[in-house]
């Protein structure tokens, strides 16, 4: 095993499990209320793509702070079919398939060919072409769920100024850009996947 196929192979599990946990956030925009305003019918909400939080009680920042970790976040009812907008339903089935192609060039890479602890270069090859692939879904999901901003669900709780790439008085929160941070660091696993098919001499590649 070289030191390259284990940098490949945690980097890739690490960022499996990141994209997931991007996905099942409910934190990836936010509305907080002004803690100086004297409007009490400010709520707090949070919403991703597939769970949503709501506080329709005015509470300090200190609560919400304490209450964004609680048990209060829920699905969507129904889950999928309770996703307020098309855009978002099609965002969450994009990533989605990119998790499993993920999943799926692990396994295919790592799982198929554990006993022998070499591959042959076109196992990694065909795995670093599923990250390839997987890394544009995550970007197409990214992109297409920033439509869903224009929503009625989304002016709701953002404001009439939410718009395209506007999310109006909502605030980015931390699974949106822990989910773009992943998806950039992403693109550099297929690319050490060709890196191992290419230069790993007579055919085959090691792998961990």
């Amino acid at each position: 095993m070289s030191a390259i196929s284990v940098l490949w192979t945690i980097l890739s599990i690490i960022l499996l499990f990141t994209c997931s946990m991007a996905l099942f956030s409910p934190f990836w925009h936010e509305h907080v209320p002004d803690p100086l305003s004297t409007n009490n019918s400010e709520t707090f909400v949070a919403f991703g793509l597939l769970r949503f939080c709501l506080q329709e009680q005015f509470v300090t920042l200190q609560e919400i702070n304490e209450w964004r970790a609680s048990k209060y976040c829920s699905f969507y009812e129904g889950i999928f079919s309770g996703i307020p907008t098309v855009f978002w339903k099609v965002a969450a089935i994009t990533y989605a398939l990119a998790l499993i192609l993920l999943l799926v060039a692990l396994l295919l890479a790592h799982v198929s060919c554990c006993r022998k602890f070499i591959c042959e270069k076109s196992v990694i090859a065909v795995a670093g072409l599923m990250q390839g692939i997987a890394v544009i879904l995550l970007f197409v999901s990214l992109i297409v769920y920033s439509f869903g901003l224009n929503s009625s669900f989304a002016k709701l709780h953002c404001g009439s100024s939410s718009a395209f790439f506007n999310s109006g008085s909502c605030q980015i929160a931390w699974g949106y850009v822990l989910a773009i941070v992943s998806t950039a660091t992403l693109f550099f696993c297929p690319l050490i996947a060709y890196h191992l098919s290419v230069a790993a001499p007579r055919s085959k590649a090691t792998v961990v």
